[in-house]
């Protein structure tokens, strides 16, 4: 229970930080277009394109994975977690696939724009999520202290016999 009570904790502080880091990644990413785009070449499709709903997966977890390295480095390595390598499995594609479609998208500001916003959208599900399972767990925390002090104060035992035998 401390563990998962942990986790969510650091996922919660790991959620509260992406937005920021959703901004970050954006402007550094808009600025790459901007400056990729003064030669104004059409850029073409990767042989392997990745759909921009799988963009958006990747990128979601890219950004959770990276917030929580940076926030508690020792979650991911506890868990033996490398975030380019799961990334890599977890989605079944090689870093240059990868990278052809990061440098694809970044130069199609529309759909980038569409991605980044969905992620956003993810990004925040998530910590809406993870907020109300901290109201609930709290909630049911508050309850249990309430019937744990309710059933002191309602069982009566007496000091000694005397009291018992006032109370008769």
């Amino acid at each position: 229970m401390i563990t998962s009570d942990l986790m969510i904790s650091k996922m919660q502080n790991v959620l509260n930080l992406t937005g920021k880091y959703i901004l970050l990644c954006f402007g550094v990413l808009v600025s790459a277009a901007f400056m990729g785009c003064s030669d104004v070449q059409k850029r073409e499709k990767p042989e392997n394109l990745i759909p921009k709903d799988k963009m958006v997966d990747i990128y979601t977890d890219m950004i959770i994975l990276d917030a929580l390295d940076r926030t508690s480095p020792r979650t991911l390595k506890s868990f033996e977690i490398e975030v380019s390598d799961h990334i890599l499995k977890k989605f079944d594609i090689d870093s240059s696939t990868l990278a052809q479609n990061i440098a694809f998208y970044n130069l199609e500001f529309e759909a980038n724009q569409e991605i980044y916003d969905a992620v956003t959208r993810n990004i925040n599900h998530k910590k809406d999520e993870i907020d109300s399972i901290v109201n609930v767990r709290d909630s049911l925390k508050k309850e249990e202290l309430k019937l744990k002090n309710k059933t002191k104060n309602d069982s009566i035992k007496p000091k000694n016999k005397k009291s018992l035998q006032k109370i008769q």
